[in-house]
Order: structure tokens, then sequence, then C-alpha cells
């Protein structure tokens, strides 16, 4: 009898520690699955963390207000993403958009436009050609700048770093790319410090046109990576390269208008190395402008279609 007893307290307490040994294994396994939910639940973007950002970056506080006061939060996400994670879609995105349409625009725009192409051409050395090609190339010559908010892309991606942008980075690559490897996500991780980085020098920039008190063209609409106008130059290209068709020194460019697009391209590209029949030097001139090879080779090919 005793050992009867024996026997069946055993096997009660063998199928009460099977018991609570399930319960602590689901309730694991609830955590874990709980934690990598968290990791793809999307972003949200965090003012906090941009303004103790900026203040201790040494911004100026009336900057930061009015940067703030203005800032638009949709398109967070998607603007980061496209950021960070469109290297991985390796294509000759350029080189399709040399046509025959495309022709027929730049040469229109040559026509409309003459009178100050010739200006440009004696001021700075550059085919008009070459600049109305490169205009078409970069926003249709201002039918296509952007939708995008400019500050405020700078203010999204100075938040890249942050532990919930990385790993939701991490669950959108499929959208870029079959497949990724551990290399790939440290290159991710890197990419993110280097966009906030830079959009801290972007917004620099800003700050200084802030406190020229100039105001910058189409309320600051653009494309996902700041860049606006019909030349679609970033904020520290407008500050250094953009140039007025006007005579008075203190004009401001407004980068909207065929006239400053024209000189400040033609400016940008002479100041970059660009000389006429050198083709090393114009292929390296294009290539500071946008670090592409394809791009360069489209606005060559496209301006070598166009008779003047």
């Amino acid at each position: 009898m005793f050992r009867e007893c024996k026997f069946l307290i055993s096997y009660r307490m063998l199928k009460l520690r099977i018991f609570w040994g399930a319960c602590v294994w689901s309730c694991a396994s609830l955590m874990a699955n709980s934690a990598v939910a968290q990791t793809t639940v999307p972003p949200e973007t965090s003012l906090v963390f941009v303004e103790k950002k900026l203040l201790r970056e040494g911004f100026k506080k009336d900057f930061v207000s009015d940067l703030l006061k203005t800032y638009e939060p949709d398109g967070f996400r998607s603007v980061i993403e496209l950021n960070v994670l469109l290297y991985l879609r390796k294509s000759d995105y350029h080189g399709p958009q040399v046509t025959d349409l495309a022709r027929q625009d730049v040469v229109e725009f040559l026509a409309r436009h003459g009178s100050v192409f010739q200006i440009a051409e004696t001021r700075y050395r550059v085919p008009r050609t070459v600049i109305a090609s490169l205009l078409w190339l970069e926003s249709r010559h201002g039918k296509n700048v952007g939708e995008f908010h400019v500050p405020s892309v700078y203010v999204h991606l100075i938040q890249s770093p942050r532990m919930a942008v990385q790993n939701y980075l991490f669950t959108r690559t499929h959208r870029y790319t079959p497949s990724i490897e551990p290399k790939d996500k440290r290159e991710i991780v890197a990419r993110t410090h280097r966009k906030a980085k830079w959009a801290l020098d972007e917004l620099r920039a800003l700050q200084k046109v802030h406190r020229w008190k100039w105001k910058m063209d189409g309320e600051m609409r653009g494309s996902f990576s700041g860049a606006f106008g019909m030349p679609q130059f970033l904020p520290s290209s407008y500050v250094r390269w953009a140039r007025s068709a006007k005579l008075a020194k203190d004009a401001q460019p407004v980068l909207s208008r065929p006239e400053d697009a024209i000189m400040s391209v033609g400016y940008y590209l002479r100041d970059h190395g660009w000389k006429t029949g050198d083709h090393q030097a114009e292929f390296e001139a294009l290539m500071k402008y946008n670090n592409s090879r394809d791009y360069a080779s489209a606005i060559l090919e496209l301006a070598s279609r166009v008779t003047p």
C-alpha cells in the first residue's frame, strides 16, 4: 500500500512538472513571438528624439522650432525606406528614358528659353543641349519635381539609426531584392547612420537659408531624397551653386524658374570641371551631379540627339 501511494505521488509530481514546463515554454514562446512582432510594427516618428538631437548638434532654437512647426509626418517610413534600401535594386533607370519624346521636349525647351541659354553658355561654357537635357532628366523641365516636404525629409532621415527603424527596414528588404545576407544587414545599419549624418548636413544648409530669411520655391516640395526645384538641387547645393538670372547681387535664386535653373546648372557643371570637348571631364562633371554612370551617359546621349 505504501509503495502504491509513493508511486501515485511520484506520478502526479511528474505530471505537474510536465504541465509547468509546458506553461513556461508557452510563455517564453509567446514572449519571443511578441518581440519579433514588435520589430515588424512600422515605427512612428519621434519629435522628442528630433528636438534633442538637433539641439545637441548645435542647431539654433528658433530654427528647430520653425522646423518642427512645419514638420509633416506623412511619408516618414517611405522616405527612410527609399533612402536606405533602394540601393539594393540595381538597374539602369536613366538610359531607357532617352526617347524621341524626350528629344522633342528638349528641343521645345531650348526654343522657349534661347536668350537665357545664350547668356549661360557665354558665362559658364556649358552647351545648352547638356543643360536642357539634364533638366529634362531631373524633373521633366519642372513638371515632376516631387511632392515630399523637403525639410521633413531630413527630419525623417535623422531618425533612421533608431533601433525600431532599423528593425523595420530589415522586414522591408524583400521589396528590393529576393534575399539578403548578414553583410547586407550590416550595410543597412551603416547606411542608416550615414543617411542621418548626411541629413544633418542638409539641415545645416537649410538653417543658413533660414538665417538669410530666404524662402525656397515650390513651398519646399521635392523628391524623397530632399532634392527640389527644376534642377533637383539639395539644400547644400542650393546654398553653394544656385544662381539667379537677375543682375542684382543679392537676388535669391528660385529654382522653379527656368532662367534660374539654367544658370544654376551651368554654374554647377563648370565649377565641377566641365570642359566642352573633353569627354572625360564632361563625364566626371555629370557624375558629380549624380554619382551614376548610367545618368551621365543618358544626358550625353540625349544632348547628342538635339540640334540647338
